[in-house]
């Protein structure tokens, strides 16, 4: 889907919540549509920096974050390969797994690979047959979420996965 056609969609699940009589529809209707929103908002974020245009949300892979207050975080990865990717979902939702109950992974409209995040288990004996390229990505994801305002910058596993990671890029790069 584009920019255009998420936020029609979520306008559409507020109209529907605006005139829900059960309380509990209206909270899911309204949680759909402010994904939807994030999703926009991701894709706007991607669009301007690495295009100039629109892009449609079906492409590359995507993972989704599911915090346990039912929050719920997009993130485009910028990976080489599909194992590149799952080794990044794998990191990703290694790291937040005490703030986020579970992930998906998704190649366009592909499912690929989810779980609960205290069932995760971290690839991390195959870190370096991951490209360095994609390993700099997740890194850089992993900083931009320590620095955002959502409940995982306050995360110590993130924390330390990060530093974990960055050191071993560092010991990488050195040898």
């Amino acid at each position: 889907m584009t920019v255009e056609e998420l936020e029609s969609k979520a306008w559409r699940l507020i109209a529907s919540a605006k005139v829900a009589v059960s309380r509990l529809r209206r909270r899911v209707l309204m949680q759909e549509a402010f994904d939807l929103l994030t999703q926009a908002s991701a894709l706007r974020n991607v669009a301007s920096h690495a295009t100039g245009g629109d892009v449609s949300f079906h492409e590359g892979y995507w993972m989704r974050l599911t915090e346990s207050n039912g929050a719920t975080h997009w993130i485009c990865l910028d990976v080489e390969s599909r194992a590149d990717a799952i080794w990044a979902a794998h990191a990703l939702a290694s790291a937040c797994s005490d703030k986020c109950e579970d992930f998906d992974l998704w190649d366009g409209e592909s499912y690929v690979v989810g779980n609960e995040t205290k069932e995760i288990f971290h690839l991390t004996d195959t870190a370096e047959e991951v490209t360095l390229a994609s390993q700099q990505s997740v890194l850089d994801t992993e900083e931009a979420l320590l620095h955002g305002k959502t409940t995982l910058a306050r995360s110590r596993k993130l924390l330390d996965a990060t530093e974990q990671l960055l050191h071993r890029l560092v010991d990488r790069e050195s040898q």
